[in-house]
């Protein structure tokens, strides 16, 4: 978790904080009046989720837990990532990468 904050954060001070997430972005602003962009960010979430999830059940957490592990880590991070961008700051992510490893070991 953490070695992944770094990352997000890194792209997003080397990007001049313009760097978000695009699916986010697009999403909240067009998803009311094209379902078909609402349907793309559902997919792309669904698709981090796996990622995610399949990370966490190859280090042995069972089904539900690494599933619903995964909802929380792709939910903070997009918390965290999308106010590093507002506040030109690394915290959030960095943050979120510290309290999120700590959360996936308290379930150890």
């Amino acid at each position: 978790m953490v070695a992944c904050a770094r990352e997000l954060a890194t792209g997003m001070r080397d990007s001049e904080w313009m760097d978000g997430c695009p699916v986010t972005t697009t999403a909240l602003e067009s998803a009311r009046r094209l379902p078909q962009v609402r349907d793309a960010a559902e997919r792309a979430f669904a698709h981090w989720h796996g990622i995610v999830r399949d990370k966490l059940t190859a280090a042995g957490f069972d089904g539900a837990t690494a599933s619903d592990l995964a909802h929380t880590v792709v939910s903070t991070f997009e918390g965290a990532e999308m106010t590093a961008q507002i506040t030109h700051s690394t915290t959030p992510l960095d943050l979120a990468g510290t309290h999120l490893a700590r959360l996936v070991r308290s379930y150890r």
